[in-house]
């Protein structure tokens, strides 16, 4: 894999709450990526490298990860959202493709729900949490399962971030997450939205997909054969077309 680097990185405060935003490429079309719970941007860049081909791709770092400042009080992915859409608005994004991973898939929907004037499509990749699943004990396990179905490379990104993130903080938002109901917000989304797994993610069940497509208006599911959880790691480039509306015949 070829080396990457962000071309740009700010930081952006809402309210009390700090976020990073790293930027890359130039293009017509404009790409935010939100990531998941404990980690960081990192993950993305096999994703934003194929993305910044064509598009202006901007990463959001949110409260309490990465290099981010932890907020003195635990935020709802509500909050999470709201904040990520005024970041969009300061950055400047419009008319854009919206792609939020695991939790960021619940970050991505709040963001399109408070700000739906900026956001054309929304993607979410490996969206959580099964709503047959939502315990602390049960999401622990399909994270550990998870891991042994990685990319070495994945899970050194995604274990270091979590040391940088705390448990502390984890744990709290994890509570936001188990508590939130991104079937409950699909239904207030009016925008095309497009679900993706990785056929191997035991986090993220074909079920559960079903699901949660029957809940919206435009909605269309894919799956990438072989992949788990951070399927746009391994798989950036059919996560890519994914993301940009090129369909593609998910079983091939």
């Amino acid at each position: 894999m070829s080396r990457f680097s962000w071309e740009h990185s700010q930081t952006v405060v809402v309210g009390e709450e700090a976020c990073a935003v790293r930027s890359v490429g130039t293009g017509g079309r404009e790409v935010v990526l939100i990531h998941g719970i404990g980690v960081s941007a990192r993950y993305f860049e096999p994703l934003a490298a194929r993305l910044s081909r064509t598009c202006r791709v901007h990463a959001i770092e949110l409260p309490g990860f990465a290099s981010m400042p932890a907020p003195g009080r635990r935020l709802t992915i509500e909050e999470f959202g709201r904040v990520a859409g005024e970041v969009m608005r300061v950055v400047g994004v419009r008319d854009s493709i919206v792609v939020g991973h695991s939790m960021g898939s619940q970050v991505a929907a709040e963001a399109a729900r408070a700000a739906p004037d900026l956001v054309a499509r929304l993607v979410l990749l490996a969206p959580t949490i099964n709503d047959q699943e939502r315990t602390v004990a049960t999401q622990l396990m399909r994270l550990t399962q998870d891991t042994l179905r990685e990319t070495p490379a994945a899970n050194y990104i995604v274990v270091s971030d979590y040391f940088r993130a705390g448990m502390r903080w984890y744990l709290k938002i994890l509570q936001s997450m188990l508590s939130h109901r991104l079937e409950d917000v699909l239904p207030q989304i009016h925008c095309p939205v497009a679900l993706l797994r990785g056929s191997r993610d035991p986090i993220v069940p074909a079920d559960w997909m079903h699901r949660l497509a029957a809940k919206g208006h435009d909605v269309t599911v894919g799956e990438i054969p072989g992949e788990p959880h951070v399927m746009m790691y391994r798989s950036p480039e059919r996560t890519a077309r994914f993301c940009l509306g090129e369909m593609f015949d998910a079983a091939r």
